[in-house]
């Protein structure tokens, strides 16, 4: 860090080091129960979810006088402790039937959500951690959605497929934030609101193997239950972090023409709008000019214009290849000005393409070859993101029933991300990178009979509440 007269002069230097001891439980329990009988099918969905994560962060921040910790100026020890439990239960019910020339579709679903957070803040002194109440707090989140929808499909003719669909959701959530000192208590947030999403699709096949496709539908996408926390994480001593308990769910229109020929070459144009696109952001700290603040918030308004291609080749008898590319153009829109935040005006062209390549080399020997580029873009609101690109390599050989294969992942050990962003006043550089290079093998073995019917694959009633749990609880 230095002084703002004299920037280029260090005075000190900041080295924040955490450790993070995890603990996670998850449970999923689902009853189905299916009927069919000629053109008529009912199925029935019960689930419960239940999601623990036990967290301990220790996190020592050391000043020193230089880069090369010459001389220690201070030290301060803090500890967060932030257990989670996360309680979902939901039910389902589709009816199927055929009837006035096509196939009816009805159904409902209610999900009940709960979250217990708490949070609590210890601060070192004299080698023993002291629980600070003014920074320690907990939070409670319910939600209820109901929700109800009616569906139809029909053959107009020889060429021509219709399909139609409104979907309504009533949804109550209530967020409380629980202060350890009276004098912080916040009343709750609680949000109530009637949604409705429309859907419609129109195929025309010109010719047996050239078909247009037309469709539209709207989607409602909410936030993470861990981003309505609004507890205060400190990152490190000068990094910030916290959620927002009014974040709204964003809501996405989405058009998309497309045309399918011989059966194998997809060509896709699309459009979304996205109102509230939910977001990460990066801004200055009110309280300290020199620490940075992430929060989360919603966008005015995000537009996207996307073009996709993907065929299959088959490059010689013995090479086959598949290959996906795709572009598109982002427009994100908001001012927080009145909120005392900054304004968003971030366009960005991004493009990406994925390759996979299969070999025979004979004597039951198979390799592969594949990898991605994905051009520069935007992520959230306002971070811009550099290219990366990952080159993987396989072989494998069948034994009878038994299958080898080794494989090296991301040999070039690009697949990590690097960015700014400026928002606000403040701009911010970031970069990662995982244990993406691997070199690994793997055995499998058919155990089972080849002609016996796989089981159905469905979803049940609780994967759209299940994503909403990331990995920080």
């Amino acid at each position: 860090m230095s002084e703002a007269s004299t920037p280029s002069v260090i005075d000190s230097v900041l080295f924040s080091e955490s450790m993070t001891t995890s603990i996670r439980d998850q449970n999923t329990y689902n009853l189905n129960y299916l009927f069919r009988e000629k053109d008529v099918s009912i199925n029935i969905d019960l689930d419960y979810g239940k999601y623990v994560n036990d967290a301990q962060f220790i996190q020592p921040n050391e000043y020193f006088s230089d880069i090369n910790k010459t001389t220690a100026l201070s030290r301060e020890t803090i500890s967060m402790e932030t257990p989670v439990d996360i309680n979902i239960a939901t039910g389902k019910i589709d009816f199927e039937k055929e009837m006035f020339g096509g196939k009816v579709g009805l159904g409902s679903k209610y999900s009940d959500v709960r979250t217990d957070n708490t949070f609590l803040f210890s601060n070192e002194i004299n080698g023993v951690f002291v629980q600070n109440n003014i920074r320690s707090n907990q939070f409670d989140y319910t939600e209820k959605v109901i929700a109800g929808y009616v569906s139809y499909a029909t053959k107009l003719n020889d060429k021509w497929n219709l399909s139609t669909g409104l979907r309504l959701e009533q949804t109550d959530s209530k967020g409380e934030l629980i202060a350890f000192t009276p004098d912080l208590e916040q009343p709750p947030v609680e949000q109530n609101y009637l949604n409705y999403f429309p859907s419609a699709g129109l195929t025309y096949q010109y010719k047996p193997n050239m078909v247009f496709s037309l469709n539209y539908g709207k989607r409602i996408n909410r936030p993470d239950y861990n981003v309505l926390n609004p507890f205060r994480t400190q990152l490190s001593e000068l990094t910030f972090e916290k959620g927002n308990e009014t974040l709204q769910p964003e809501i996405v229109s989405n058009v998309e023409l497309s045309y399918l020929f011989n059966f194998r070459y997809n060509f896709k144009l699309s459009y979304s709008y996205t109102t509230d696109q939910i977001t990460r952001l990066i801004g200055p700290d009110d309280s300290d000019p020199r620490a940075s603040f992430i929060s989360w918030d919603n966008l005015a308004e995000q537009k996207i214009f996307n073009l996709n291609i993907s065929a299959p080749f088959t490059v010689s008898p013995k090479w086959n290849m598949f290959v996906n590319a795709g572009a598109s153009y982002i427009d994100n829109q908001a001012d927080y000005t009145n909120e005392g935040g900054g304004i968003v005006d971030v366009q960005a062209f991004s493009y990406n393409i994925f390759q996979q390549s299969t070999f025979e080399l004979g004597k039951g020997y198979k390799g592969e070859i594949s990898g991605w580029f994905s051009g520069p873009g935007v992520w959230g609101g306002v971070f811009k993101y550099d290219e990366s690109y990952s080159l993987n390599v396989g072989i494998q050989k069948k034994f009878n029933k038994l299958n080898v294969k080794l494989s090296a992942q991301d040999i070039t050990f690009q697949t990590g991300w690097s960015g700014t962003s400026e928002f606000n006043g403040l701009v911010g550089e970031g970069r990662g990178n995982w244990d993406s290079r691997t070199v690994g093998i793997s055995l499998g073995y058919d155990f089972g009979n080849s002609k016996l019917k796989a089981n159905r694959k469905r979803k049940t009633g609780i994967e759209e509440e299940s994503k909403r749990v990331s990995s920080g609880g």
